[in-house]
């Protein structure tokens, strides 16, 4: 009868997993690491595997790039299966030139109305995409306020409709082989094949009203 011994192990010191990691937010960083503070704000503690061959392979963290806070998976890998799973966090700042607002704006602002001029900000801390294309912002308008220099984001504007509330329209409707046209104003907002309430000057009630082209309706049976 033979006597089975505990297997062998092996200790993964927490500073190799946490340089793995940081291998891979360099490469993530690429041009930018230059310009980027990173800072280890969450690392693992050391590791016990089985003996054997040992490899550390981080993945490419999930989500947007850069953010403020990024978490790197790191398996630890013995003999080429993973044993382990790990991850590790760092606190990320990335300094670039970015457009900002040159003055504060309210909401229904038309971008092609506002100007832009650059300056720094953390890129890593911002909550949605730059605006590097002003042309990105064509035929759009601010969904809410924004201060000046503050960062220009995508996040900032909406498309403006074809059809706005209480914009003023012209109506048409057919009636067999008559044809009317009025004018009235917009209950509801919509864009091109959108039906919306119509107020027709000097009618009672409102009536539905198909969108066909920038500020015209065609009435909906």
């Amino acid at each position: 009868m033979s006597a089975t011994g505990s297997p062998s192990l092996q200790t993964v010191p927490a500073v190799r997993i946490v340089d793995a990691a940081q291998t891979e937010i360099d490469a993530c960083l690429g041009n930018d690491k230059t310009s980027a503070q990173v800072t280890v704000v969450g690392k693992p503690e050391d590791v016990q595997v089985l003996a054997g061959v040992l490899a550390l392979k981080a993945r490419k963290p999930e989500g947007r790039w850069p953010r403020a806070r990024v978490g790197v998976p790191v398996d630890v890998v013995v003999n080429g299966q993973v044993m382990r799973s790990t991850t590790v966090w760092f606190a990320i700042s990335v300094q670039h030139e970015v457009p900002t607002y040159a003055a504060d704006a309210p909401i229904g602002a038309v971008a092609a109305g506002m100007k832009f001029v650059p300056h720094d900000a953390d890129i890593a801390g911002l909550q949605g995409d730059i605006v590097n294309d002003p042309h990105q912002l064509d035929g759009m308008r601010l969904r809410h306020a924004v201060l000046a220099s503050s960062p220009v984001v995508l996040e900032d504007f909406e498309r403006i409709p074809d059809v706005d509330r209480q914009q003023r329209v012209s109506v048409l409707a057919s009636y067999g082989v008559i044809k009317l046209q009025a004018k009235g104003t917009a209950i509801g907002r919509g864009n091109v094949g959108d039906t919306v309430l119509v107020q027709v000057d000097g009618a009672e009630a409102p009536v539905h009203a198909r969108v066909t082209s920038q500020g015209v309706l065609q009435v909906v049976d």
